[in-house]
């Protein structure tokens, strides 16, 4: 369980500033409450911030960004200085009032391992598959991004190969010239997206 006190107001702008630029990834986008010492962070694809809080229980949450507008709504209402909030798997509470997601759940205390910006692009998603495992992209909250831009790219493929149809290139022809870009593009931007050397992070493919 993860439990502390915050200032309302805090909390109130720490979510809006998460939110911000996030209308269409609502559905599939998650947020990690990370609460240790007397510090509360919040973070998401592309953004994080801290706010002070009183900590009673130390621990890490990912709840689904749909939650966390929720949970704003909810602080809204409360016109006391400071809430409590506490987060188990499946459930959220501020103060007696709850929220209930299956995917709400509790993680190790620990930061992302990879990141992207708020409005990355399909190339910047998929430049992903090229340095991390299945596992560590769900680690880092990414999985529906990577899916949304694998599907993207499947319909370009598609649509490339019908426009080439006249020239006889065949659609396996597309899809290696695509794996190939997505291969120098990673390595571009590896450092980029992981945020520290390669030697820091020997799961990254070679």
């Amino acid at each position: 369980m993860l439990e502390l006190l915050v200032r309302t107001q805090d909390l109130k702008k720490a979510i809006r500033l998460i939110l911000v630029g996030r209308k269409e990834y609502l559905g599939h986008d998650t947020a990690d409450l990370r609460a240790i010492a007397d510090t509360l962070e919040l973070s998401s694809t592309g953004s994080s911030t801290q706010i002070e809080a009183t900590v009673t229980q130390a621990g890490c949450a990912r709840i689904p960004l749909d939650v966390l507008k929720n949970l704003r709504r909810a602080a809204v209402s409360y016109t006391k200085t400071r809430v409590r909030l506490r987060i188990e798997p499946g459930r959220l509470q501020i103060e007696n009032f709850g929220l209930s997601h299956p995917d709400i759940e509790l993680r190790r205390i620990g930061g992302r391992m990879a990141d992207l910006p708020v409005d990355a692009t399909p190339l910047d998603t998929l430049a992903l598959v090229k340095l991390l495992s299945s596992e560590e992209i769900a680690e880092a909250g990414l999985s529906a991004r990577v899916l949304d831009a694998q599907e993207r790219a499947v319909s370009a493929i598609e649509w490339a190969t019908e426009s080439l149809e006249d020239f006889r290139v065949p659609r396996e022809a597309v899809r290696e010239l695509l794996e190939s870009h997505l291969a120098l593009y990673a390595s571009s931007i590896k450092a980029a997206i992981l945020g520290t050397s390669e030697e820091q992070f020997p799961w990254v493919r070679k």
